[in-house]
């Protein structure tokens, strides 16, 4: 398969592109430096939390319920 093509057609570019200018760019070399205190002990600690999660009700079947079924025919 080869490159898209696309047909000719009267549709110009407004406004034209503008020309081309040179840069310049100078590039002085800096430093950056961040003063950052240290100890030379650090301590960690972690909050204890349960081994196992809380317990859970216990699941109970639900009472047994009572339906009602109504059927309803036009009269002719």
């Amino acid at each position: 398969m080869g490159p898209q093509s696309i047909p000719p057609s009267p549709e110009v570019t407004v406004p034209l592109p503008m020309p081309v200018l040179l840069t310049e760019r100078v590039n002085v070399c800096r430093s950056k430096v961040a003063v950052t205190t240290v100890s030379l002990f650090m301590v960690t600690v972690q909050v204890p939390v349960p081994e196992q999660p809380p317990l859970q009700p216990v699941k109970m079947d639900p009472l047994a319920g009572v339906a009602v079924r109504v059927t309803s025919m036009p009269l002719s």
